[in-house]
């Protein structure tokens, strides 16, 4: 549930930076009229920061689920690397 929480604020703060730093400013501050409007470098460190957030939660969620075949090994990548290794010893040459 925190993943998937996680997961549409880092959506929304990388889709709409602008509208998501305003809403925080709003709650966060007293000010008799509008809030103050944010720097440019604001704004992409803000959508960086939502892709960095999507990012990280996506990994997760693709760790956990171990039916993903680029983050898990399964047993017989395990034993094709050993196979692999143990081919590449003996064909090298030894030169005294």
């Amino acid at each position: 549930m925190f993943k998937l929480l996680l997961g549409i604020v880092g959506l929304i703060e990388t889709l709409y930076p602008e509208q998501f730093i305003k809403t925080l400013t709003k709650y966060s501050y007293d000010y008799e009229g509008e809030a103050p409007t944010a720097k440019p470098w604001v704004i992409s460190a803000a959508r960086l920061e939502g892709l960095v957030i999507l990012g990280a939660v996506v990994y997760a969620a693709l760790k956990a689920d171990c039916s993903c075949s680029i983050l898990c090994r399964t047993e017989e990548t395990e034993d094709s690397l050993e196979t692999d290794k143990k081919n590449e010893t003996e064909s090298v040459d030894r030169i005294d």
